[in-house]
């Protein structure tokens, strides 16, 4: 029963992690300590979040926020999220 209480708490504290890297015109969520990102309002996006994984998958090992992983359906998606402030 103590699991079924902790799992919105989990929940709510990944959500809130992932919010801790949002930029402006980006998606993002930390799923399996990876950080997730997305154009708003994309296919992918929409893909990701019926299925829990894109088609394509590009990772860049180390590249994300505190060294963190970064995945993307698209390594442009990646590299503009890199560079937005």
């Amino acid at each position: 029963m103590k699991t079924l209480a902790l799992a919105p708490l989990v929940a709510l504290t990944l959500a809130a992690c992932a919010a801790d890297y949002s930029k402006p015109g980006f998606y993002t969520e930390v799923k399996d300590g990876r950080l997730w990102v997305f154009e708003e309002g994309s296919k992918e996006l929409a893909q990701f979040q019926k299925s829990g994984e894109p088609a394509k998958q590009y990772t860049k090992i180390g590249a994300g926020p505190e060294g963190m992983t970064i995945k993307s359906s698209d390594a442009k998606v990646i590299d503009a999220y890199l560079a937005a402030k």
